[in-house]
Formats: structure tokens, C-alpha cells, sequence
């Protein structure tokens, strides 16, 4: 039983830090940098023109994925426009913080209500 409880402890700890370590963004000198995994994204400032945030959730969740997995490690994604018709999409962990970070650096941005 203790090994049974030590794994999951284990498991549960991984994810987390997975979580934190595998998609990230920040916002430095006009320039949105978003990181996912190994992949790094550089998307100025002044030429994102639309944001949003847009969530997934099933009817017939689980009471483990209701409780136990999307309370901790829920991720959201988010849809990023640009002037030059290319659009972005990201999966984060806090994706509301990030369309205040693009707003207050941008204020001609569009930010459209969560779409589900």
C-alpha cells in the first residue's frame, strides 16, 4: 500500500512540475514569446490583432478528470491573430494572465470573451 500511495504522490508531483516547466510565455520588449516544450514562438507585439481564450470541458467527465486532474492541471488553450493572417494556437496553463499581459502592452488589441 505505502508503494502504491509513494507513486502516485510521484506522479502527481510530475505533473506539476511538467505542467510549469513544458509551456510557459513571456512578454519582453514588444515581442511575445511563448515556449511549448522545445519549441520557442516570437510574436511582435503590434502586429497581434485578436486573443482569446477557449476552454474545453466534456458533459461526461469522470469524477477523477472533474476533481482530481482538471482542478490541478488544467490547461486552457488560446488563439492568437496577426495583421499578417497567421494565427496561433496555444495550450497554457493560465491563459487569462497572458490576454492581460498582450492587452496592457497592446492596447488596440481585440480580446474576445472565453469562447467554450
Amino acid at each position: 500500500m505505502f508503494y502504491i500511495a509513494a507513486a502516485l504522490i510521484a506522479v502527481v508531483v510530475g505533473l506539476f512540475v511538467g505542467v510549469r516547466v513544458l509551456s510557459s510565455y513571456k512578454v519582453e520588449e514588444g515581442v511575445l514569446v511563448v515556449k511549448a516544450g522545445d519549441s520557442e514562438t516570437a510574436i511582435p507585439m503590434n502586429d497581434i490583432v485578436e486573443v482569446f481564450e477557449m476552454d474545453q470541458k466534456k458533459e461526461d467527465a469522470s469524477f477523477f478528470q472533474k476533481y482530481i486532474i482538471r482542478p490541478y492541471v488544467k490547461k486552457e488553450r488560446v488563439a492568437v491573430y496577426t495583421r499578417s493572417n497567421v494565427s496561433y494556437f496555444f495550450i497554457l496553463r493560465n491563459p487569462g494572465r497572458l490576454v492581460k499581459s498582450v492587452k496592457a502592452q497592446n492596447p488596440s488589441v481585440f480580446i474576445k470573451a472565453k469562447v467554450i
